[in-house]
């Protein structure tokens, strides 16, 4: 690092915030204000006429020491390549700007030949002086989305031209595409990055907002987000940051963006206009943001600049604390001090490879046992210090209306589809046994998450969704706490958990443990946890016989308990039947249900180069064995169904994606329709009923496809350690290891799967585990049968 960098982070890790007020280091300079597209999200296009600084006003403002300091600067609109002096304006710029370093320009490409000639202009001038040239154009979705946004028919292919152009070009040093987001183009979000990644594009996405100088103040329409569209714009920002997006700033914008976004958190994205940052408009006028901003001086030619910037300290105090908060705006700058540290660390990491070479140090994993181990005490120690709600006994009548009050707990606030279905099952398990007027309260741990499977899902119906600090503070007042299916596994969300069957069982409530899976385990104190709800729980049943005999080896006493088959399938039995046969449409559907192979978790034993070895050939097998398929029947579809939505889970519509990219542009028959926004569970099964076959890696794709009578092809990625295996071989379902993964084996048993007529539908499943649900139920009410009392 130079000597005026380390300088510079030592000022932004220990000076306060907001930083003091100094010369702008960057200025944003939108040139006309008229534009020839059409936009929704913007009325400039809506002016007629634009009155615009001239090149001798702007020689004559930029004198002014104001700018003296400014190294980037970025010429937009408007459309800012429909002023025929724009090259005239720039080199006033490069002239009158003694440390200018970047330039950046924002065009929409519509009128492509008089863009490529104002770019070219613009690069003549930089070149010699080694000014920095970037070159960003907007793009607002693929194909006809963008064009729907603008306003203007073939729009998007104009553009291509442009960026055709400037990829070539050498007067053109960076190429970046930017995508607004608004209502129209919020669902089609990934169809536009799969085209920039093909065409080697680096893309940046921003949240259209109201915004005074696009006269949008008052427009809200294009704006306002319904919590679906909010929901499918934040876990597309979460796999930007997790997939695509490389820099540091502007992964820690997105993550900001998205808890503004989801939970109206206060923004923690830093702003650049807070402190070195202003706007020269069309007009010539001066503003701070470009945002919130007054007008500090009419034209920049007259009077002193320097003055009105630094006069109107009052006004900017204003906005950073009246409305910096609430801005969505893609601004970006030093955040504050406890956030710049942790992106101060990430950067040193990055240049200097510091967490790998810890890693490597000898003790580094008991150390970092040890550590994760006071973390989870500590986390569980937290949950038993939380208010506790009690209830007097004999007035639980009064408080629920008769009704019994069921928690429901588990890994609801990352759930899958097969998570879903399991607490449907569930719920329909109890209600049946319960009475149908059952309240149920659903501990999730992310909220937002599960408010999308209540909006999907009847079986919700006024069903409450709390979080997890308020499950555990209630967890004693209910009737029923819930283990609800699942994998009871060695996460450290275990400790609230733990802490909720603590305060359950010696509360009198009835414990359970709904057909849950066990493992995969962990460290020991862990393990400890597993071991202690179990032991908590009145009612223990178990998704498999691995699942108990885990139980059994971690010391619950679990020989006598139950086994059934997973609570999905109870959901299953009771969805819609299919009405025809999935081929009678003349050709035949193969249905994935695959995901990105956790090697991590499943191959811990193996060297890191060699689980990414068997990751590689998995997902090449994949790619092969397909490929191999279409070119023997002329009329397969492909179609991937994500059983994951959400970025806790691993969204498995990035995962196909990348998979199937280099596939995809070759024009094959890949049906893309289930990846994009999330669907009601309903949709998704009768996408399992209209396939002929499917192969399924994660379990619940099993479960759906065994559960509806769909011919099923099994990939074990649990290393034979579970609950693929377990399932297959009950259901005598064709099996392929992991390890033993090869094209043409694979390409072999989908054959005939495909060519295969369909197998019955499986329904015993479904009422095994309603029934020993229901016996464990009814002597549980025979040695309970009173009410605990009311909550206070």
């Amino acid at each position: 690092m130079k000597l005026s960098s380390i300088k510079e982070h030592l000022r932004l890790l220990t000076a306060s915030r907001p930083l003091p007020l100094e010369k702008p280091k960057a200025v944003q300079f939108p040139v006309i204000d008229i534009c020839n597209s059409r936009c929704q999200m913007c009325r400039i296009w809506e002016n007629k006429q634009s009155v615009d600084i001239s090149v001798d006003e702007l020689r004559k403002g930029l004198s002014d020491g104001l700018f003296s300091e400014v190294e980037s600067i970025g010429f937009n609109g408007g459309e800012p390549t429909l002023r025929k002096d724009l090259s005239d304006l720039v080199q006033v710029v490069v002239e009158s700007l003694p440390r200018l370093r970047g330039v950046s320009l924002i065009t929409n490409a519509f009128k492509y030949r008089q863009v490529i000639e104002q770019i070219e202009a613009m690069g003549n001038i930089f070149k010699p002086r080694h000014i920095a040239f970037d070159v960003m154009v907007s793009l607002d979705g693929y194909g006809d989305v963008h064009d729907r946004v603008r306003g203007r028919p073939g729009n998007f292919e104009n553009a291509q031209h442009v960026i055709n152009f400037i990829k070539s070009s050498p007067l053109v040093d960076s190429v970046r595409i930017g995508c607004t987001v608004i209502r129209e183009n919020v669902n089609d979000l990934p169809d536009l990055l799969d085209f920039c990644i093909r065409n080697d594009l680096y893309i940046k996405y921003r949240q259209g907002v109201p915004h005074q100088r696009l006269y949008t103040e008052n427009l809200k329409d294009p704006y306002a987000l319904t919590f679906e569209e909010k929901y499918e714009f934040a876990e597309f920002l979460e796999g930007l940051i997790e997939h695509y997006e490389p820099g540091l700033m502007q992964r820690f914008f997105y993550r900001s963006l998205i808890d503004q976004i989801i939970k109206a958190s206060p923004r923690r994205a830093g702003c650049a206009w807070q402190h070195k940052g202003a706007t020269i408009t069309a007009r010539g006028e001066l503003a701070y943001c470009a945002v919130q901003s007054k007008v500090l001086s009419p034209n920049i030619a007259e009077g002193r600049p320097s003055d009105a910037y630094f006069g109107n300290q009052e006004h900017l105090n204003e906005i950073i604390q009246n409305e910096c908060d609430q801005c969505h705006h893609d601004y970006v700058g030093a955040p504050g001090r406890a956030d710049y540290r942790k992106l101060f660390l990430q950067m040193l990491d990055q240049r200097f490879n510091i967490k790998s070479k810890v890693k490597s140090l000898p003790g580094f994993r008991r150390f970092n046992g040890l550590r994760s181990k006071r973390r989870f005490q500590l986390d569980l120690n937290r949950h038993r210090e939380l208010p506790q709600q009690i209830r007097l006994a004999d007035a639980g009548e009064s408080e629920s209306g008769g009704s019994k009050r069921v928690l429901i707990c588990g890994w609801y606030g990352t759930e899958t589809l097969g998570d879903k279905a399991i607490i449907a099952g569930v719920m329909t398990a109890m209600r049946k046994h319960l009475g149908q007027g059952t309240k149920f309260t659903v501990a999730s741990l992310n909220p937002y998450v599960t408010e999308m499977t209540k909006k999907q899902m009847g079986e919700f119906e006024n069903v409450e969704i709390v979080d997890i600090d308020h499950a555990v503070a209630t967890s004693a007042t209910m009737d029923y706490l819930v283990f609800g299916g699942g994998p009871m596994m060695a996460i450290d969300p275990l400790a609230p958990m733990e802490v909720m069957f603590e305060r359950a069982h010696a509360a009198g409530v009835t414990t359970i443990a709904a057909s849950v899976g066990v493992g995969p385990l962990g460290g020991a104190w862990l393990n400890q946890s597993i071991r202690r709800i179990l032991e908590l729980c009145d009612i223990r049943i178990y998704r498999d016989e691995k699942s108990r005999q885990n139980a059994v080896q971690l010391g619950v006493p679990a020989e006598n308990d139950d086994v059934a088959e997973d609570p999905a399938f109870t959901w299953l039995r009771g969805v819609p039947e299919r009405k025809t046969n999935p081929s009678d449409d003349h050709h035949k559907t193969l249905l994935l249900g695959l995901r990105d192979f956790p090697y991590r978790e499943y191959a811990a034993g193996l060297s890191e180069r060699e689980s990414l070895a068997l990751k590689q050939n998995y997902e090449q097998t994949v790619v092969e064995a397909i490929r191999e398929l279409m070119a023997q029947n002329k009329d397969l579809i492909v179609r991937p169904l994500p059983m994951c939505t959400n970025h806790f889970g691993g969204d498995d519509r990035w995962f196909y994606r990348r998979l199937f990219r280099d596939l995809a542009a070759t024009g094959a028959r890949l049906d893309y329709s289930l990846l994009g926004p999330e669907q009601s569970p309903l949709h998704y099964v009768k996408a399992f009923q209209d396939a002929d076959a499917l192969l399924g890696m994660r379990f619940h794709s099993l479960v759906f496809g065994i559960g509806l009578g769909v011919n099923c092809v099994a990939i074990d990625y649990t290393m034979g350690r579970g609950k693929v295996r377990s399932l297959a071989e009950k259901h005598e379902v064709p099996m392929l290891n992991m390890p033993e993964l090869e094209p043409r084996r694979l390409f072999e048993v989908l054959s005939e799967a495909l060519d295969a007529p369909p197998p019955p539908l499986f329904d015993a499943a479904a009422l095994q585990f309603e029934e020993i649900l229901g016996s464990a139920l009814q002597i549980s009410q025979e040695k309970n049968p009173e009410s605990m009392g009311a909550v206070v």
